[in-house]
């Protein structure tokens, strides 16, 4: 018998044991076993596997394949085909599979990935204009380039068609999950997003119901649609933000700021410099949205003054956690101001100056990113969960009272202070150096209420006792040399 040539054996097995599901024909085709080649693996499928698998395959969609580019020699035939299937709800899928002949049989095939749709042709736009929009995702693996492309698109981004992604998770957050994703297009990619942080739900049930108590997933969404495409300070750019209704899932794509920027580090602090670049910049985000009307209706802002009554009763087991867990590792007089100031807490937060802005509410030193330029250090605030409408003071108590060492806090605060007074004055010449100071002074308890309060939420490990001891042994020298205990 005649031997058949590479081609004549794949024009009869696309057409005769696929389209016309003569599968019975793979006895004349196809080696026993043909092996099948896929990225990092071999399988080898003797023909009653081969015909099961087609036949399986056949039955359940009926696939139709067409040949878009067919090219042979005397051992390899290559075909970059199409694939429509005719049962049931249509799918496309497109590939490319070579085959290697001896003896007038098949005897291996190496398959490309599957792809949904068809293999694009002259006229057809590089990327389509309809994408759906992106849905939410979990897990880092499911960051694709399909994903991304439709994350760009609804997002009013230009881009070439993405045709790698590969992510690589950084940070250590509590709440959520964030990673740095590399993108490679198939064309000049010049002037597109070369790299995103992407920003996904947590994948502990513990902290997923922690997020979705406090709204923090919503609100870091919603915060982000609030500044826009082109925030009035430095903060990175949001792509694309989506979060559940149910508050247990986010997905944020934002500008990628890891390669020309640092995080700080809270437990070592940062420097005066770098503290006055932090103050400058969240003074320009509490002058930017200084009594913007858009703060009267968010229902999304965390609102502290809504959560007094239950934040007393918390602070004091916060405070007994403490005490257990630290006694000996700090000095007796910190405890004991915790002790004091437990029962304060609902006061406190009462006592809260009325707010008249945009704050971050939760501004330490690991919050912000710091970029090294010429003229000294800029700062890229981040991490938006607990934002709220409040005094501009807030932060900057927030700020000075956990980030710097005592020391340190005591050279700048007064100055920082001015500094920030003097910039919301210029949108509101009312607001004077006194009134700065006096809702400086009444909001330093919160970056202690807040410190003790985390002992609950995190376990003990020497890391995250170190960061919790040394943010109350600041907050309280803070609140000692202001005479607030």
């Amino acid at each position: 018998m005649v031997q058949r040539s590479p081609k004549e054996l794949i024009e009869l097995y696309w057409t005769e044991v696929w389209n016309n599901r003569n599968v019975e024909m793979i006895r004349e085709l196809c080696a026993d076993p043909i092996i099948r080649h896929d990225a990092g693996s071999t399988t080898a499928l003797s023909l009653e596997d081969q015909i099961a698998r087609v036949r399986q395959q056949s039955e359940k969609l009926e696939p139709y394949f067409e040949h878009e580019v067919l090219l042979a020699d005397d051992t390899h035939v290559t075909s970059v085909w199409n694939m429509h299937t005719r049962k049931g709800e249509r799918v496309e899928l497109c590939g490319i599979e070579v085959f290697k002949a001896v003896n007038g049989k098949f005897t291996d095939c190496w398959n490309s990935t599957y792809v949904p749709g068809r293999w694009g042709r002259e006229g057809d736009a590089a990327v389509s204009a309809d994408l759906p929009p992106p849905v939410m995702i979990a897990a880092l693996d499911q960051i694709t380039p399909q994903w991304l492309q439709a994350v760009f698109q609804h997002g009013g981004i230009e881009a070439p068609r993405v045709s790698l992604a590969s992510s690589q998770e950084i940070g250590h957050g509590n709440l959520s999950t964030t990673c740095r994703t590399e993108i490679t297009y198939n064309a000049n990619a010049e002037k597109a997003v070369r790299s995103v942080v992407c920003k996904i739900t947590a994948p502990l049930p513990e902290a997923v119901g922690i997020a979705a108590m406090q709204s923090v997933y919503q609100r870091e969404a919603a915060v982000y649609a609030f500044f826009g495409a082109e925030p009035p300070f430095a903060t990175p750019r949001c792509y694309w933000h989506n979060a559940g209704a149910d508050g247990r899932t986010l997905n944020l794509v934002l500008e990628d700021l890891t390669q020309r920027t640092r995080p700080g580090n809270q437990v070592a602090g940062c420097s005066r410099e770098e503290a006055r670049a932090v103050v400058a910049e969240f003074a320009w985000l509490h002058a930017a949205y200084w009594r913007d009307p858009r703060l009267d209706g968010a229902d999304w802002l965390l609102n502290r003054r809504a959560q007094t009554g239950q934040a007393g009763e918390t602070q004091l087991a916060a405070a007994a956690e403490f005490r257990r867990r630290y006694a000996g590792r700090i000095a007796d007089e910190c405890l004991a101001v915790l002790d004091a100031f437990a029962p304060q807490v609902d006061a406190v937060t009462r006592a809260l100056p009325e707010g008249q802005t945009l704050i971050h509410g939760e501004l330490r030193v690991d919050n912000v990113l710091f970029e090294d330029l010429p003229e000294g250090p800029k700062a890229w605030l981040i991490d938006w969960q607990f934002a709220d409408r409040g005094s501009p003071m807030f932060d900057t108590a927030y700020f000075l009272a956990g980030s710097l060492d005592p020391e340190d806090r005591r050279a700048v605060e007064h100055e920082l202070i001015a500094l920030h007074q003097a910039e919301i004055a210029k949108v509101d010449p009312a607001y004077t150096l006194e009134q700065a100071q006096t809702e400086f002074k009444a909001c330093l308890p919160i970056a202690l209420y807040f410190s003790v309060g985390a002992v609950l939420a995190i376990p003990s490990s020497e890391p995250a006792d170190r960061l919790l001891i040394t943010l109350v042994e600041r907050n309280v020298a803070a609140l000692k040399d202001w005479g607030c205990v």
